[in-house]
């Protein structure tokens, strides 16, 4: 038993001191398994791999043979005939990028480096591509499904490089690197609902990038001009749905603005900027969730708080039928329901910190309208007496019955002379 319980003690002892100094959430890392299965597809990669935890997946190795010659053609443009500037670069780089990423990746240290030098170099020929409107001839790229889900893999938060290897790659690459920020930007803000702001950079601004979908995450923001001061609240209730919101005489309008976080609530009326949610809608919302919710840098999470509102909004399909009808809301997912599950799913696993939540103040004001005494017995009545065109009819026939009866009673005591 002595010899047991030594063991035991060498090993735990063992793993104590093989711990690193400060153990801190990676910048890179991979989506915990309860947020990952509300969605598994949601976080997959499903043609190209960047970085470790997707690399030996079979249905992604056939890209490695166009990442190659993505690399070649970067070398060829810049009449380079090695690799070296990368992998000397690289190599430079490798402990602070490791570092980057969650779990022990199980490869050494050498096919770290050359995964780096080829997904890097990839992308920074990709840019270049995107940037000269040259991918159309491209063999790979002009086939659209193709392109197109090389685009969606690209924003997946397991699917990322560190962003200081792309901008040191991009400074090997281009004679003014931070014009392809602007080019990132204005390429992938087709898949952002709303406008994007195109931020300023500077040397020091630019290092505090975690990753590419990072880049595109702090460039989706609310608008200036409409942007709300985050509320201190200690006492918050959440908003009831459209529907029932409806029912206590708040209006709903498409808002004024094209920015989606600018919602409003003016004069009883709820102001929602137009969404459209396409097919990879619930994709990219489900990965700017994921960095939001492990940020560690006290970053605003301007969509996992958009994400409480709609979901608060929108319970069943009737709630997405009225903010359709409303201009609001339009969707090809096939049905009403299928479009408000996208949201009851993105809910569930949202955490907000209701003393610092940027819809404080609408929910607050929405609520005070809500629950005011009047409006509430205008909403019990409409949902329990109005809540469909016959209730309405059967309730007008019996108030004409009614009117008629008394009508009849008054001329019968009262007869007409």
């Amino acid at each position: 038993m002595a010899q047991m319980n030594n063991t035991i003690q060498i090993r735990i002892d063992g793993w104590i001191q093989g711990l690193p100094a400060e153990t801190s959430w990676p910048k890179i890392f991979q989506v915990p398994h309860y947020l990952r299965k509300l969605n598994e597809e949601a976080y997959e990669p499903t043609i190209i791999s960047i970085g470790p935890y997707h690399r030996q997946k079979d249905h992604l190795k056939a890209m490695e043979t166009h990442k190659v010659r993505f690399l070649k053609d970067l070398l060829q443009r810049r009449n380079e005939n090695s690799t070296q500037r990368y992998v000397e670069a690289m190599t430079g780089m490798m402990e602070s990028a490791r570092n980057c990423y969650s779990e022990s990746l199980g490869i050494s240290d050498e096919e770290f480096i050359e995964m780096m030098v080829i997904d890097g170099c990839f992308i920074v020929e990709l840019i270049h591509k995107i940037k000269e409107e040259s991918w159309q001839q491209d063999s790979i790229l002009n086939v659209s499904q193709i392109f197109t889900n090389i685009v969606k893999d690209l924003i997946l938060v397991e699917n990322q490089l560190p962003f200081f290897v792309l901008w040191e790659f991009l400074g090997n690459a281009f004679e003014d690197r931070f014009r392809c920020i602007d080019v990132i930007i204005g390429f992938f803000e087709v898949m952002m609902p709303g406008l994007t702001v195109h931020l300023t950079y500077d040397e020091n601004s630019i290092r505090k990038v975690k990753h590419l979908l990072d880049l595109l995450r702090t460039n989706w923001i609310p608008s200036d001009d409409t942007k709300h001061e985050y509320t201190n609240v200690q006492e918050m209730k959440f908003i009831r749905s459209a529907t029932e919101l409806r029912e206590a005489g708040i209006k709903f309008r498409r808002g004024k603005g094209r920015n989606l976080f600018d919602i409003e609530f003016e004069n009883g009326t709820l102001y929602i900027p137009a969404l459209n949610l396409e097919d990879h809608t619930e994709r990219l919302y489900c990965n700017i969730v994921a960095c939001e919710q492990f940020a560690d840098d006290g970053s605003p999470k301007y969509l996992s708080e958009y994400i409480t509102v709609m979901d608060c909004l929108i319970d069943t399909g009737n709630d997405v039928e009225l903010l359709f009808h409303k201009g609001i809301m339009h969707h090809w997912l096939g049905t009403d329901e299928a479009a408000a599950k996208i949201f009851n799913r993105l809910g569930t696993e949202v955490i907000v910190d209701k003393s610092n939540f940027f819809y404080a103040k609408l929910f607050n004001d929405v609520n005070r309208h809500y629950y005011k005494p009047w409006n509430k017995r205008v909403a019990s009545l409409r949902h329990n007496y109005f809540n469909t065109p016959w209730a309405l009819i059967s309730f007008l026939a019996a108030s004409f019955f009614l009117l008629l009866t008394l009508l009849k009673t008054a001329f019968t005591i009262f007869p007409w002379s």
